[in-house]
């Protein structure tokens, strides 16, 4: 994408491509940290899906 933004730009300075690198390595990070946050809070959610369904069976057999 930045090679697509500098075509469009018509600019080879070094810093426009030192800052769109810049850029692009921390959205590359944020997207990185962002997945992470999905998978534990996916995990958590599953952990306490688990739990649920356990109370709930467990609150059947107490009723039987």
């Amino acid at each position: 994408m930045a090679k697509a933004l500098l075509g469009y730009m018509g600019s080879t300075d070094p810093r426009v491509t030192a800052r769109l690198a810049r850029e692009n390595h921390l959205l590359k990070q944020r997207i990185a940290d962002l997945e992470a946050a999905h998978l534990r809070l996916q995990m958590e959610n599953d952990a306490l899906a688990s739990m649920a369904a356990e109370s709930a069976d467990e609150e059947v057999l107490e009723l039987a």
